[in-house]
């Protein structure tokens, strides 16, 4: 997941602003640690330890559909190095 995500983050992003695109991804993932236990504690003493399941597999439902309407869309062509700021 990490080289492919990372590669396509890289490949969408404006080249003057590939870095900004890049902190954006990394920090999700420390968002998404930070909150995802947090949530899953508070689904488990609200409505118990089954409501963590259906809310995992609901957010799996949402990456899925996610994917397949990037896989939809046509890619950017590569950006050419060559002109590229220094």
């Amino acid at each position: 997941m990490i080289p492919t995500a990372t590669t396509w983050t890289a490949n969408r992003a404006p080249v003057e602003a590939r870095g900004r695109y890049m902190s954006v991804y990394g920090l999700t993932w420390g968002v998404g640690f930070g909150i995802g236990p947090v949530l899953g504690g508070m689904l488990h003493d609200q409505l118990g330890p089954a409501a963590i399941w259906w809310g995992g597999a609901g957010i799996a439902l949402l990456g899925a559909l996610g994917f397949l309407w990037l896989a939809g869309r046509p890619t950017a062509p590569a950006p050419d190095v060559s002109t590229s700021v220094q």
